[in-house]
């Protein structure tokens, strides 16, 4: 019997990989946020997306980024990573209307410990993420938000931290 009871604690206590967690924007059920593998890696910070679904249903799709030196972890616009070709990888990015666009992006462990770089495939998922000017900049600018696409309207999300809520068994 307590061998049994040991098992359950260590699959409880496993670590969600990055790319399986679902987080939940504090005070706001209706919106959600995860990390996508990107099939065409341009990014060498991460092998992973960021992406944040509003209330209105829309998701917002962004690159993670990392200086060299001071500074921590940012989010850039992108283009949906499910509807992404190897064309748009091997196009200049630098025309990218988003590519200008950056968002602080601090991740935490369960104690609330900084994470300094963007989470790989694979890798254990934060536990908490706050990026502060993604409201406004939706809000402000929803066509620069949405790497340019020109139907992108107006997103509202208040500013609050994202907790990990669950893990997806498959992506």
């Amino acid at each position: 019997m307590l061998i049994f009871v040991a098992a359950l604690v260590n699959v409880a206590a496993a670590p969600c990989p990055a790319e399986r967690a679902i987080y939940r924007l504090r005070g706001v059920p209706g919106v959600t946020a995860g990390f996508t593998r990107q099939r065409y890696q341009i990014n060498f910070a991460s092998d992973l997306f960021f992406w944040v679904r509003t209330a209105d249903g829309r998701r917002w799709w962004f690159s993670m980024n990392s200086p060299n030196g001071y500074g921590g972890p940012f989010l850039s616009p992108d283009v949906d990573a499910t509807k992404i070709t190897k064309a748009d990888r091997e196009a200049d990015q630098s025309s990218s209307p988003g590519s200008s666009i950056e968002v602080d992006f601090d991740m935490f462990d369960r104690n609330y410990g900084v994470i300094t770089t963007p989470p790989q495939e694979g890798g254990r998922a934060p536990s908490h993420l706050y990026a502060r000017g993604l409201g406004s900049l939706m809000w402000y600018n929803p066509v620069g938000a949405a790497n340019g696409d020109k139907r992108a309207k107006a997103g509202s999300i208040p500013i609050a931290m994202y907790d990990l809520k669950s893990c997806l068994l498959k992506r």
